[in-house]
């Protein structure tokens, strides 16, 4: 029973990454609205989807809807707090809202591991905020 219930487990979560592909393919081609129902569908079989959340950011981000965005960026960041991909996706999402203080916050982190860019990009355009 319990290796019944794996099987199950492991294919709704691989099930769950196929659905992470066709939203990738529709990124790709830039079909954005379908790229976020796939995105949707993957994380309503796997919550815990850090590739979805991220994936759908980036969508969110093309379509200039940069709040939502930063709530994806948000949600995956919990679940990896040292994505450093994800960390500096948040940190140009906010820069995008005006929200400069959050998104110092997350080029000083970026730079904490390894990738100053974004912190010296907000120093050499007078964003950065203490």
């Amino acid at each position: 029973m319990k290796k019944l219930l794996f099987i199950l487990l492991f294919s709704l979560c691989a099930f769950g990454e196929d659905y992470v592909k066709q939203g990738d393919k529709q990124y790709a081609i830039g079909n954005f609205a379908k790229a976020i129902k796939f995105y949707n569908k993957a994380l309503s079989l796997n919550p815990k989807n850090v590739k979805a959340y991220n994936s759908r950011g980036i969508v969110h981000y093309e379509l200039k809807d940069y709040s939502s965005a930063v709530i994806d960026y948000t949600q995956a960041i919990t679940m990896q707090p040292n994505n450093l991909g994800i960390i500096i996706n948040r940190g140009v999402s906010y820069s995008h809202l005006g929200d400069y203080k959050n998104a110092t916050i997350d080029a000083r982190r970026a730079c904490e591991l390894g990738d100053c860019e974004l912190l010296d990009m907000f120093k050499m355009n007078g964003t950065l905020r203490d």
